[in-house]
């Protein structure tokens, strides 16, 4: 069975067992289960399936971002890389591809660059709004340590490669420097702010403390 959930698509079977309720399997190379007692309709089903689409999702996320635990790239056309949390094909990101891996590697960082731009200042001005603060500046920046930085003089630096992440994830650093603004610490009051913000922070800190290394071009 097929099912369409925030714009993703869901592929599952469907089996029938003697069991009083629905249960729900997946292999590790993603093939999804859901075991049906006898008699049990399509709409009770699909009806499953949607409550549980919060863990659905997150599982297919896992089995997508296995085939990038390997930070080593061929540079080829079909070579894949990712752009908010997504595979991409090299020719998907590049309109024309350059020879040598040097100038791939070139044009791939001038892309993140642009696109790491574009998306961290539209969440930052949306934030400022909701937070209540203005930030005085906003830089991209290849560093190989941090995701995000804010100092006293109210100054956003963002990691190039953060437009590699989901949108979640980048919303996080952004919402994370933005609490900078009020605390430059990291105390009680900063996380009560952030938790605010992104309730689900402590999920995004993982994906990028698990997927930060293969986050690279």
């Amino acid at each position: 069975m097929k099912l369409i959930i925030e714009e993703r698509e869901i592929i599952f079977n469907t089996q029938s067992t003697k069991a009083k309720k629905m249960t729900l399997e997946a292999t590790p190379e993603g093939h999804i289960t859901l075991k049906v007692p006898a008699k049990t309709t399509e709409a009770e089903i699909l009806a499953f399936v949607k409550a549980h689409s919060k863990t659905i999702l997150a599982f297919q996320d896992r089995v997508e971002n296995r085939k990038y635990i390997s930070s080593k790239k061929n540079y080829t056309e079909d070579e894949t890389f990712l752009f908010q949390g997504k595979a991409c094909q090299l020719g998907e990101l590049l309109e024309t591809i350059p020879e040598t891996e040097e100038e791939i590697q070139l044009l791939l960082k001038k892309f993140y660059i642009a696109q790491t731009k574009v998306i961290v200042k539209k969440r930052v001005k949306h934030f400022e709004k909701l937070i209540g603060v203005n930030a005085k500046s906003i830089t991209v920046v290849d560093s190989p340590c941090s995701w995000g930085t804010c100092n006293s003089y109210k100054e956003l630096t963002f990691n190039y490669r953060l437009s590699m992440a989901p949108l979640q994830v980048i919303d996080y650093v952004v919402i994370h420097e933005l609490c900078h603004i009020h605390h430059l610490n990291h105390d009680r009051s900063f996380w009560r702010k952030v938790g605010a913000y992104d309730p689900h922070f402590k999920e995004h800190q993982d994906y990028l403390a698990r997927f930060g290394g293969v986050m690279t071009i």
